[in-house]
């Protein structure tokens, strides 16, 4: 898996290396900076933290309905990657053409689904069975992030563009931007600004802050795709490119990922109400710290399956699709590898960490964490594994495959929790089912990339 191929000669500056080099050249500073991304929800639960249980409470539920419209925005971004990188490896005025077209689609793709997701705020909240002032806290968070999606949906969409040309430095550089900026609306925010007279307006201040920081970012990011030198440059191209079909092909790849991140967010929704029901408030506060800390598993995969992505994408058009499997089985290694070391990390600090989100913490809910961190935290670490081999597959061209897989593999992760939800299992049954569940998930996407045929260029 390691050697470059040498069977076709190509100008493609990210196909002069093995897959190996690729994913983990690319793919580690994507890693870190998909997962900066994830700080700015941390930074937000860091400072929430200071306003009470019931804030940690009503923000992990919006959050994690926000998570909803985020899944969309993120799979229409990974088809754009995709058909980006193959487009640049076939013909780049079309590659150009293509996006420039994509951009102000997607633009407009992205408000639609801002209003349609705002809309059921309140059954959404209520569905997960929290009252009182947390539950008017979480309808106002959620409503307010998912309006918000428009920002986000620009941010992700300019960013893979910057994936799909190679580029690793500027993406990391806007999501960092927008993680500063975050915090610097955190505080004023939600605590206020006694010196000027600003007052504080509680845990929904940190959607505010989120939204204003994510727009200011994909400002920036439009920006730098709009300079002439760039290989995918939204200035306009020649009149000789004929106009190319966006919206239609990009959904079209993006129905099946839309499913297949439904299916994992919604173990986190499922579980929520389960442990909302069944072990109270404390168990969903602590669900609310550690499904945050170990969203920084699965941001992380998706940069190694991005990498994936973007050389797969390549390689098959070049016909090379033994160096696309490799990327897939790197991606799934690196992704693997780089989420146990954070995993570790977790479990090391994991009741100081508790300590800094809610600092008024009882037992219950330190206990509660250390529970997760030391046992679902590691189906995140087995899901970023399937992560990893998805993201070459999904680079082929093949999108629905990866679908029929998770549906097979989920059956072991909902079936389980359905039994633990109906039976009187105890908080580590519930956990153990999940991690059991993932493996079988990992298990099966990793053999799809090792042994499963890859598509030849026509």
């Amino acid at each position: 898996m390691s050697g470059a191929p040498r069977l076709v000669a190509s100008d493609d500056g990210l196909l002069r290396h093995g897959p190996a080099r690729v994913v983990w050249q690319l793919g580690l500073p994507l890693a870190l900076g998909l997962a900066s991304h994830a700080l700015i929800n941390l930074v937000d639960l860091l400072l929430i933290g200071r306003l009470g249980e019931a804030a940690v409470r009503a923000a992990h539920v919006a959050t994690t309905w926000n998570f909803v419209p985020m899944i969309v925005g993120n799979c229409v971004t990974t088809a754009l990657l995709a058909r980006l990188s193959r487009a640049l490896a076939a013909d780049r005025p079309a590659a150009r053409q293509f996006h420039r077209r994509a951009e102000w689609c997607l633009l407009w793709f992205g408000a639609l689904v801002s209003l349609l997701s705002a809309a059921p705020a309140s059954a959404m909240v209520a569905w997960t069975g929290i009252e009182g002032a947390a539950a008017d806290d979480a309808v106002h968070y959620l409503v307010v992030s998912n309006l918000g999606c428009l920002p986000m949906f620009a941010l992700m969409q300019t960013t893979a563009a910057m994936r799909a040309a190679g580029e690793a430095r500027m993406p990391l550089l806007l999501l960092l931007l927008a993680n500063v900026l975050n915090l610097g609306l955190d505080l004023v925010l939600l605590f206020g600004w006694p010196a000027l007279g600003l007052p504080g307006i509680g845990v929904v201040g940190a959607a505010y802050a989120s939204v204003a920081a994510r727009t200011v970012a994909a400002v920036l990011a439009f920006a730098w795709l709009a300079r002439a030198r760039h290989p995918l440059s939204l200035r306009a191209v020649p009149a000789a490119v004929p106009p190319l079909p966006v919206l239609r092909p990009l959904l079209a790849d993006a129905w099946p990922q839309v499913l297949q991140i439904g299916l994992r967010a919604g173990v986190v929704l499922a579980l929520t109400a389960v442990v909302q029901r069944r072990f109270g408030d404390a168990a969903v506060a602590a669900l609310g710290i550690t499904t945050r800390l170990d969203t920084l598993i699965l941001f992380a995969a998706l940069g190694f399956a991005n990498a994936a992505t973007a050389y797969s994408g390549r390689a098959v058009v070049v016909g090379w699709p033994d160096a696309a499997r490799a990327a897939g089985l790197w991606a799934a290694a690196a992704a693997g590898g780089f989420g146990a070391l954070l995993l570790a990390g977790l479990w090391w600090g994991c009741e100081r960490m508790v300590g800094w989100f809610l600092p008024d913490a009882t037992g219950d809910v330190v206990d509660v964490a250390v529970a997760y961190v030391g046992s679902v935290g590691w189906s995140q670490v087995l899901g970023a594994v399937a992560l990893g081999a998805i993201g070459a597959v999904h680079g082929a061209g093949r999108m629905v495959l990866p679908l029929v897989v998770d549906v097979v593999g989920f059956g072991f992760v909902y079936g389980p929790l359905w039994w633990c939800a109906a039976s009187d299992a105890d908080l580590a049954t519930v956990f153990a089912s999940l991690v059991a569940g993932m493996a079988v998930v990992a298990v099966l996407h990793v053999t799809v990339v090792a042994f499963g045929r890859w598509p030849r260029p026509r």
